[in-house]
């Protein structure tokens, strides 16, 4: 950890052990930034000392890596990356790969469980059932997941997790059960404080409305997205008035909506000339190289747009 940041700490009564955070997504959550935000984190935690690990519970996405006969997102090797570690199927035990024409296969611990299979013979649900008991297949695959999760909670002093989709999703058959798994479900089996990540805070309300009593006690805070901070600055704002700007809008956002805005990023152009972090459909993956770089550049500007004590703080809590 770096020495500023231990004494912020220090100052406010924490002292060291396993951290977590969860980033989720309001509206409806795909493209939200969630990937980059966890990977952001990641570089800037690592940065300050911690030895840290990404975790994404549930994955939809046809990008996908293979690691000793293991297969895992995509997303979550570029996460690892950040924290400079070593790709690890731990970091996303559960994932849904799209094959075309409506076919999926069914990854768990990284190891297909079943290949080429049509939703419209049941999906997911029946899948299970043909592998694990008719009462308890959630509950087995849930029992996967927060085993990998103490597995790295047991290697690494801080991990950051990102949801799947939105916080809630309707509308989408097997799907919208499905992902809850990823969601506010992984929060709570793992009693995680949540960050919400959102470029519309008006959104926000709604989606404290879909939550319950025990699910609205993880929210901790928010975090707003692609800001166009630059947008000020080229017609000639000068860079401190802007930023009094954004602290104004955090206290006036806070107040708004009832919890703490920890951050309003800016549009990282760097981040537009790449393919997408975390596609569901087929897309280029992003080189290690050219992610190495354009993450390195971002994290160092970053940090000015995020309060890192307060997030740092809420991710040392210990009880929820």
């Amino acid at each position: 950890m770096g020495e500023v940041e231990r004494k912020n700490l220090e100052k406010i009564g924490i002292t060291p052990s396993m951290k977590k955070i969860m980033i989720q997504a309001t509206g409806f959550g795909t493209g939200a930034g969630k990937s980059f935000l966890v990977a952001l984190l990641c570089r800037i935690l690592k940065e300050d000392g911690y030895k840290v690990a990404p975790f994404k519970a549930l994955n939809l996405t046809e990008v996908t890596f293979l690691k000793d006969r293991r297969e895992f997102g995509y997303s979550q090797v570029l996460q690892c990356r950040a924290a400079k570690i070593e790709p690890d199927f731990r970091t996303n035990p559960f994932t849904i790969k799209p094959k075309g024409d409506g076919l999926f296969n069914i990854i768990l611990e990284g190891k297909c469980i079943k290949e080429n299979y049509n939703p419209e013979k049941g999906f997911l649900l029946q899948v299970i059932k043909n592998i694990f008991t008719v009462d308890k297949e959630r509950e087995k695959i849930k029992a996967k997941i927060k085993e990998c999760f103490d597995d790295l909670s047991k290697e690494f002093d801080f991990i950051v997790i990102e949801g799947s989709g939105p916080v809630r999703i309707f509308g989408l058959g097997p799907f919208s059960s499905l992902l809850e798994i990823g969601n506010m479900e992984a929060a709570k089996m793992v009693n995680s404080p949540v960050i919400l990540l959102t470029e519309n805070i008006d959104s926000v309300p709604q989606t404290l409305s879909y939550l319950n009593q025990e699910e609205r006690r993880l929210i901790k805070g928010v975090i707003i997205n692609k800001c166009p901070v630059d947008d000020f600055l080229e017609i000639g704002i000068k860079e401190k008035w802007v930023n009094l700007g954004l602290k104004r809008l955090e206290k006036v956002y806070s107040k708004k909506v009832g919890l703490e805005v920890l951050g309003i990023l800016p549009y990282f152009e760097e981040i537009t000339k790449l393919p997408d972090l975390d596609p569901i459909s087929p897309s280029e993956k992003i080189s290690l190289e050219v992610w190495e770089e354009v993450l390195s550049k971002i994290a160092q500007k970053a940090r000015k747009y995020l309060n890192l004590t307060k997030i740092y703080q809420i991710a040392s809590t210990s009880e929820i």
